[in-house]
């Protein structure tokens, strides 16, 4: 029976960071697997001379022109062979024992689409990573789910696979709607499994408001039949977490908070 895992890493610049990321997974206590990296155009010569002296088992290696990290991702899981497929950033890390859990979870449990597990920060900033409670409900509002979480490759052709007009950030939070809009459950192993690197040069970081505006607008456009068929809750929207995780809504409170208990001793 087929239990591979095809852990995908699309790479863009990453060189610097990249070592890491395969390493972590050739220490993996699960032996069945494939690394499948997709050179997304890189343009530094620390990533062109890592790939090119690539020595790593088990990895294959593919070059496209640049064209964003959705398409890498197709590209990288139609060269995929596994039953299952983790994606995986260029400069993130997994726990040695992610697979082999995920993989136990997902062979016992036909319900269960996703895998996903608890996280913490490492690199400019270290933390633990605090994600809400998954539901379709909530997931519509914001990303409830990390990239680095494990889906079967047959549920995943049958979509649309991540969507190439999600080509500067919050590709994974579409796919993850797109793949679960029609039904499955989300298993959060109770561990912390996936390393999130922070780094200057994140993605996710150098988003303006107003790209993160234009790329919330697409995932309703892209979802608009289930946005239209579930009531948001504001309070569990990606823009409400974004206020409440601002320095200026710390301080805000920071300074409220005395005020408001001399109102509450006061009138008493």
């Amino acid at each position: 029976m087929n239990k591979l895992v095809s852990v995908i890493i699309p790479c863009y610049n990453q060189g610097k960071f990249l070592s890491d990321t395969i390493n972590s997974i050739l220490i993996q206590t699960y032996p069945y697997f494939e690394i499948i990296i997709v050179n997304d155009g890189s343009t530094d010569v620390e990533t062109l001379e890592v790939l090119d002296q690539c020595k790593w088992d088990k990895t294959s290696i593919f070059h496209i022109e640049n064209s964003g990290v959705s398409i890498a991702r197709n590209t990288a899981i139609s060269h995929a062979k596994g039953k299952y497929i983790l994606p995986l950033d260029g400069d993130d890390i997994i726990a040695p024992t992610y697979l082999e859990k995920a993989v136990k979870v997902l062979e016992s449990k036909p319900d269960v689409k996703v895998i996903t597990c608890k996280v913490e920060y490492f690199g400019e900033r270290n933390g633990v990573y605090i994600l809400p409670e998954y539901s379709i409900n909530a997931l519509i509002g914001q990303n409830l789910i990390v990239v680095s979480s494990m889906f079967r490759k047959s549920d995943f052709d049958l979509t649309t696979g991540y969507n190439e007009n999600m080509k500067i950030g919050f590709e994974d939070w579409d796919f993850w709607l797109t793949l679960l809009k029609t039904g499955g459950k989300v298993y959060k192993i109770d561990e912390t499994l996936f390393f999130y690197r922070i780094s200057k040069c994140s993605r996710n970081s150098s988003l303006s408001l107003e790209m993160q505006s234009d790329l919330r607008r697409k995932i309703y456009e892209n979802h608009i039949e289930l946005y239209n068929s579930m009531l948001l809750d504001p309070l569990l929207t990606f823009e409400y977490a974004t206020i409440r995780n601002s320095k200026e809504y710390f301080i805000g409170m920071t300074f409220l908070k005395p005020i408001r208990k001399i109102l509450s001793i006061l009138k008493l």
